[in-house]
């Protein structure tokens, strides 16, 4: 007896439909593992995150004529957290290390007479930077500005600097803020903000003490150019945030060109020293220390960090 053709169809659905649920279950638990296994990763991203802090040092060491000491291993230097060693794991030479350069003009009222100067320094500073570095130009006055970044053309520079005028009052914290932030978006080792300023600030929303925290948590070296008159600029203000970020503060006198001061600036970045240290990730402000014993050496280094 031949089978009934409506009970073969309705098996071969019943079968079909298996099939297609064993299918689609089979996709659901793979798809499960997919999630289970990212969760996992993410997780533990979260907690290398927490448990762990890398801390940058660039060093500048000279000698006791003023020059540059470029022969060191990692072997010569010694890093102390809290008076603690550290054992340094990333050791590089500057000039091995692409950098972020931001660059910070002061253009309110004060600056009138020091716009040409500024104008002039920053114009041959930037023709003169490796093609691998990142950098960008800001400027601060009643507000705070991205007028050039190293994506756009040189002319593109020179014609926003020459569009520039000195008015309003000075919001020279807002600027540092705002360009430090900027800085640590970018993956570049090395972060240098050079600010021209006489560190007068009239005009900001943040506050001294808010720079001064931002300073201590970030990787950014500060590098300030004071033009004209020692009575008005405030020192008081400018070297102990460049000292404490392992930067510092250069002086030049109204009538003299600014382009040899941004010579020395990047003459001594590309002459630093890279190292690096992994430690406990624990809360608040950690000093450092960089020694290398047995010489001489004159040492320039961040001061501290802050962990939050």
């Amino acid at each position: 007896m031949q089978p009934d053709m409506d009970d073969t169809n309705t098996q071969g659905h019943k079968a079909a439909k298996l099939g297609r649920a064993a299918k689609i279950l089979l996709r659901a638990f793979v798809l499960s593992l997919c999630v289970c296994a990212f969760v996992f990763h993410l997780f533990a991203q979260q907690t290398l995150k927490v448990d762990v802090n890398l801390v940058n040092v660039f060093a500048t060491v000279k000698d006791e004529n003023g020059n540059f000491v470029t022969n060191l291993t990692k072997e010569d230097f010694r890093i102390y957290e809290d008076d603690q060693p550290q054992e340094i794991q990333i050791f590089e030479k500057q000039d091995k290390v692409d950098s972020s350069i931001g660059i910070l003009m002061d253009t309110s009222g004060s600056m009138v007479d020091i716009m040409p100067y500024m104008k002039r320094g920053i114009r041959d500073f930037t023709r003169a930077l490796p093609k691998s570095d990142d950098f960008f130009v800001v400027s601060f006055g009643t507000t705070v500005k991205l007028v050039h970044s190293s994506s756009q053309s040189q002319k593109h520079l020179e014609d926003t600097l020459a569009a520039l005028r000195a008015w309003g009052t000075s919001s020279l914290y807002d600027g540092l803020l705002y360009a430090m932030g900027k800085l640590e978006k970018s993956e570049r080792p090395r972060k240098a903000l050079i600010v021209f300023t006489d560190g007068n600030d009239n005009g900001s929303n943040v506050t001294h003490n808010r720079i001064v925290e931002e300073v201590q948590s970030s990787a950014v070296l500060l590098y300030f150019i004071a033009i004209g008159s020692p009575i008005l600029i405030d020192s008081h203000t400018l070297e102990p945030l460049s000292d404490l970020s392992g930067g510092r503060t250069l002086y030049v006198a109204k009538q003299d060109a600014v382009s040899p001061v941004l010579d020395q600036i990047r003459a001594e970045l590309a002459q630093q020293y890279y190292l690096g240290y992994y430690t406990p990730r624990r809360e608040g402000f950690h000093h450092l220390r960089v020694e290398i014993p047995g010489r001489t050496f004159k040492i320039r280094a961040k001061t501290g960090y802050v962990a939050s």
